[in-house]
């Protein structure tokens, strides 16, 4: 009996430890993500991103996308906040019927958007500020020209076979056609539970 105990004790131990070598691994890829982001190296940010995408958008169209979003243009210009060093939390690693394995890395998302030739009066930044508290997020004006907007963002760690089973990673948005046609919805679903579970600690934290 104290053979078979032993036995299971260390089966469990195996498994413990197999899963905090995931969460290390998805904890190390999402401060490099970060990293990787104030760089604006989005090169390095995509090969961090699931290759599922690349199959319905062509890599460097996203890379540009990046560069005219975060590089600046003739009207604005995104700026990265940092904020306490951008704390992450993993959540336990899961798997899925067909032996995907996935877990939630969630993070508080801090950017500026400086408007360069246009100024807000009370009555645009009041118009704003409902643009962006209908998609979710937190928004201030620093000045009549600098919009501070902050939300509670979450990462997606996929590995499977489709990732050579190494982790890839994925922003949570269900709004997004990409998202939903990629992620198992199995995963879907207990993403949307977290999620949602997130925001209401966070609601309750903040009273």
């Amino acid at each position: 009996m104290k053979n078979i105990l032993f036995a299971f004790l260390l089966i469990c131990s195996g498994f413990l430890m197999a899963q905090s070598a995931d969460q290390k691994k998805i904890l190390e890829d999402s401060k490099a993500f970060m990293s990787l982001f104030e760089k604006k190296d989005y090169e390095g940010m995509l090969d961090l991103t699931h290759p599922a995408i690349f199959e319905k958008v062509d890599r460097k169209m996203m890379a540009d996308s990046f560069n005219s979003l975060f590089e600046g243009n003739d009207e604005f210009k995104m700026e990265l906040v940092e904020t306490e060093k951008n704390v992450f939390n993993v959540s336990d690693v899961f798997t899925t019927q067909d032996n995907t394995k996935y877990a939630f890395s969630t993070y508080l998302m801090k950017m500026k958007m400086i408007f360069l030739k246009e100024s807000f009066d009370d009555e645009k930044k009041k118009m704003m500020l409902g643009l962006m508290e209908a998609q979710g997020m937190n928004a201030k004006f620093l000045n009549d020209t600098t919009l501070e907007m902050s939300k509670q963002s979450m990462i997606l760690a996929l590995n499977d076979k489709s990732t050579g089973n190494a982790w890839k990673y994925l922003n949570y948005d269900e709004a997004n056609p990409l998202y939903v046609s990629i992620v198992p919805v199995e995963v879907m679903k207990k993403a949307k539970e977290y999620y949602a579970n997130l925001l209401i600690k966070q609601k309750e934290n903040a009273n």
